[in-house]
């Protein structure tokens, strides 16, 4: 990639990061306590309890909607790599995969005004992913930031955050004898605020400069393998409008929210001076819309222990993608118990079912997360 470029696509990035910062920062101080007002403004506890009430701290803790977009990414290119490579596959065949994620996600207080909060915020997260028969992949990402929280004069918590992130990633088809490595660097923004005791919004945008290598070994074409560089510029974002509710015995959250995904590649060319296209041309994009329920049930003899239940549904609204697999419609269902095990201290467990409608794509997959709040 060109040093024009890529100075380019940051100036690009950083005027984006600017403007939805400025927007909801915009936001966060028209609605801000009055100068001079009392510093209950700042009980933590009780905007931990808000966070939880209005699924905000479920935002920023989990990133559902993030693995949804590059597991079905990968699963659309593993999809016609495999057909293009005569693995017997069809638009009309099968593909089922699976998930194992472990993540690490901590909110810890390091300062705070008369009216506002701050925190680092840390992520930590594995992925495994397979494709039967088709790809094994491993994700490891670290995010890295500072989030700002406060109240508004209505007494709803608002709050915005800025990390640098890092990425990990490594993939191997298996009807190739072949690899892909690589990793990048990016910012993140995010931020997200109660409108009231049952609504909320939130709102995450992140840029990615990835830039790894792909490999084919077919000695039975070339001596030597065949490799090129891969550069990829990735933007994925989502919003979230969020409606809390007590039913059912306790309490739930509708979420209704719009994901999007937009990869970039750089022109490519291998060791032999062979121009080097990707499946699906230089710009992939993918996105949904998803509704979906969430029940929670605290187990009564179980002390810190809630059950839970989630059901939701998607539905792609842009694919370039969806040539050789189209299965636009997802429905996915996931139970989980999270376990409150000390103070500010959680740990989550999930289990994960997706299927598509038209039963061409099936994804299981398993959860654990570990939580840690100064909130």
């Amino acid at each position: 990639m060109s040093f024009e470029r890529v100075v380019a696509r940051l100036r690009i990035k950083t005027i984006v990061l600017i403007f939805w910062g400025g927007m909801l920062s915009s936001l966060m101080l028209s609605t801000s306590p009055a100068r001079g007002q009392s510093d209950d403004s700042l009980d933590l506890p009780s905007m931990r309890r808000a966070l939880g009430r209005s699924g905000l701290r479920r935002s920023i803790a989990l990133d559902a909607p993030i693995g949804a977009l590059l597991m079905r990414n990968n699963t659309y290119r593993v999809g016609k790599l495999s057909s293009a490579a005569n693995t017997g596959l069809s638009s009309s065949g099968k593909f089922t995969s699976s998930s194992a994620i472990g993540q690490f996600n901590s909110v810890l207080e390091i300062r705070h005004t008369s009216d506002t909060a701050y925190f680092l915020k840390t992520t930590a997260r594995h992925v495994d992913f397979e494709v039967s028969d088709l790809l094994k992949a491993s994700v490891k990402r670290l995010d890295l930031g500072v989030m700002a929280m406060r109240k508004s004069r209505a007494k709803n918590t608002q709050y915005l955050g800025l990390s640098v992130i890092s990425e990990d990633n490594t993939g191997r088809p298996q009807f190739v004898d072949g690899f892909r490595i690589g990793n990048g660097v990016g910012l993140r923004l995010e931020g997200g605020a109660q409108i009231s005791e049952t609504w909320a919004v939130s709102f995450r945008t992140e840029f990615l400069n990835w830039h790894g290598e792909n490999r084919i070994n077919r000695p039975n074409l070339k001596p030597q393998p065949i490799t090129n560089p891969v550069d990829n510029g990735r933007i994925i974002s989502n919003v979230d409008i969020i409606k809390a509710s007590n039913s059912l015995g306790w309490r739930g959250q509708w979420r209704t929210g719009m994901h999007y995904l937009s990869n970039r590649f750089e022109p490519q060319q291998n060791n032999f001076g062979v121009t080097v296209r990707e499946p699906f041309g230089d710009h992939e994009r993918l996105g949904f819309i998803r509704t979906g329920y969430l029940q929670m049930w605290p187990l009564a003899h179980i002390p810190g222990v809630t059950a839970y239940v989630e059901a939701n549904l998607d539905r792609e609204f842009e694919n370039n993608m969806d040539q050789f697999l189209s299965d636009r419609t997802i429905f996915s269902a996931k139970l989980g118990v999270n376990w409150a095990f000390a103070p500010s201290r959680q740990l989550l467990l999930e289990w994960q079912r997706f299927n598509g409608i038209n039963r061409i794509r099936t994804r299981n997959g398993l959860l654990m997360t570990i939580l840690l709040d100064d909130l």
